[in-house]
């Protein structure tokens, strides 16, 4: 049952036996007259996956004595700033629809006589093109009253096709009473301007991704509104490029609950961990499901967590603003269940069909990595190797017993003789999760850099021009990671260096600062973890997922 807010009312929506749903609603208000014209202001609260997706309008005002307007509007609604996480379930979104001279006149003379009836209409993602939502549609008592002062229609979402100096403008807010705005600050992608009731936005040179304009409304001298004009920059237009994702838990975003965006406890890490042999992506950015024990399909979100914004898929999506992406990727996968008689080789042939413009992924630390972070499986020569020298050996001898180089350039070769896409190859980051005593820090950064190795020669050998690996930032330790990592940074007394302020999870932290206590640097130096607590430090968190987006070129 969908609920929607207009004007402040809440009403709920019950749904139609054609798969149309509609709710009754408060009529809109009237911003005030600016040089003779008005316009209706529509509040609505719209189910958080809507963002950035277009809407659609209609407003009917029924005059006394017969006769009508009607206005059909299109927009596209949004959330805000960007928000890692988002745990929301609507966000609150305000619609102008201007009049014009005689229309306003007419309304603001009769405004105490008319009814008004009024109607939004969205398709929710992933959804039958023939199955429409409605939300808001319904007659109003008699009469229309101007908004409360400090009610102002939000400010839009701006989609740029990035090319130096173009400019875009759009109309400032509409409010309750009259507003003089201004911009505070600048934004960091572009210079911004008012010029009368227009904001103007022109890019900087090679500026791409998102970006906003500070907006400060003022009646009679007081501050009535403070929003922001969200904008999108992409070398291409974001309405034309299709995204699809696939692979494992780092790009599913394991560790997180996509019902409500939240972060998983480690009190659920049982329920959570994936399955021996069937996989249903539980506890994952991308997914319904939150026991890895019930049912044995994943159960995607309608925007397969696109608007929960966690994975680094979603959110290099979301820094451009594409909305055409689908979150295939399944925690606990391995590459041969993405092969032909693989449990998900279905999904595989379901996204080449769709021949998408990018195909992003990780894929390959299953079920070698995940199990030795897991301390399901341990290497026993690989525990016994710092004696003999053998280390590198035993870890290539365990990717060789589960075939992976054949098993990953199967994958690869498959995606690129059965569609055009260009495909994405995300690295896997390095986490010392707090739960496996068995190895050292370094043993375990051997092993990662070993498989990013791996990913990125056989990638190589497929296609370099159609495959772009990506290698995520390095995740800081917070003691000396030498020979693999530089050790220029130090917090401690002694000036001893390590790799830089820990951007491990808590747990993690803590016990390197047992096993290092003379030398090893807490952090990070801002913000939160790059890793989560809830699995004992293994996959990104929100955080760090948002430096792994970073790293990805901008499309094409």
């Amino acid at each position: 049952m969908a609920v929607a807010t207009f004007g402040g009312f809440c009403s709920a929506a019950s749904a139609a036996t054609n798969g149309t749903e509609k709710s009754v609603t408060k009529m809109p208000r009237l911003a005030a007259p600016i040089g003779g014209q008005t316009a209706f202001l529509v509040a609505v609260n719209y189910p958080l996956d809507i963002s950035g997706r277009k809407v659609d309008g209609r407003i009917t005002v029924r005059f006394p004595g017969g006769g009508k307007l009607t206005r059909r509007w299109s927009a596209r609604p949004h959330g805000g700033d960007l928000r890692p996480g988002d745990r929301r379930a609507a966000f609150r979104f305000v619609h102008s629809i201007p009049l014009g001279n005689a229309a306003s006149r007419r309304v603001i003379r009769q405004r105490r006589a008319v009814r008004v009836s009024s109607r939004v209409s969205y398709l929710r993602p992933d959804t039958d093109d023939s199955t429409e939502t409605r939300t808001g549609s319904g007659v109003s008592a008699k009469g229309i009253r101007f908004a409360p002062g400090q009610m102002c229609a939000t400010a839009p979402l701006l989609l740029l096709t990035a090319k130096t100096g173009d400019t875009a403008r759009g109309a400032l807010p509409r409010c309750g009473s009259r507003a003089g705005w201004s911009v505070v600050g600048a934004p960091g992608g572009g210079i911004a301007s008012i010029q009368g009731d227009l904001f103007r936005y022109t890019q900087k040179e090679r500026a791409a991704g998102s970006d906003e304009i500070d907006l400060v409304g003022r009646s009679r001298g007081r501050v009535i509104s403070r929003q922001s004009v969200q904008l999108r920059v992409s070398p291409v237009a974001a309405d034309t490029v299709s995204v699809r994702a696939m692979g494992d838990s780092v790009t599913a975003g394991f560790g997180y609950y996509g019902e409500t965006g939240g972060p998983m406890p480690f009190t659920s890490l049982l329920h959570c961990k994936p399955a021996a042999v069937t996989f249903n992506d539980a506890c994952s950015s991308n997914s319904y499901n939150r026991n890895s024990g019930i049912g044995t399909v994943p159960d995607y979100l309608p925007d397969y967590g696109l608007s929960r914004n966690i994975s680094w898929a979603a959110q290099w999506a979301n820094q451009y603003g594409i909305t055409d992406y689908k979150n295939y990727a399944v925690s606990g996968s391995a590459p041969s269940d993405w092969l032909p008689g693989g449990q998900f080789a279905a999904t595989t042939q379901q996204i080449q069909r769709e021949n998408p413009d990018y195909i992003v992924m990780t894929i390959g630390a299953n079920p070698i990595l995940s199990n030795v972070l897991f301390g399901i499986d341990d290497m026993g020569c690989a525990l016994e190797s710092d004696l003999f020298g053998n280390y590198r050996k035993c870890v290539e001898a365990a990717f060789a017993k589960v075939d992976l180089s054949a098993k990953l350039k199967a994958l690869y070769t498959q995606l690129i003789e059965n569609t055009s896409s260009k495909i994405v190859l995300m690295q896997y980051h390095l986490a010392i999760p707090a739960a496996d005593i068995a190895y050292t820090a370094g043993q375990i950064a051997m092993m990662d850099e070993l498989m990013n190795d791996t990913i990125a020669g056989v990638a190589s050998q497929v296609s370099p021009e159609r495959i772009n690996v990506i290698a995520p930032p390095h995740f800081n330790v917070g003691i000396d990671m030498t020979p693999l990592f530089p050790a220029k940074f130090s917090c401690s007394w002694f000036d001893w260096k390590v790799d830089g302020p820990s951007v491990q999870a808590d747990p993690s932290q803590d016990l390197l600062e047992l096993a290092h206590p003379l030398s090893f640097c807490p952090g990070p130096a801002q913000g939160q973890p790059w890793v989560i607590s809830g699995d004992t430090g293994i996959h990104p968190s929100a955080t760090g997922y948002t430096q792994m987006a970073g790293q990805i070129p901008a499309p094409e």
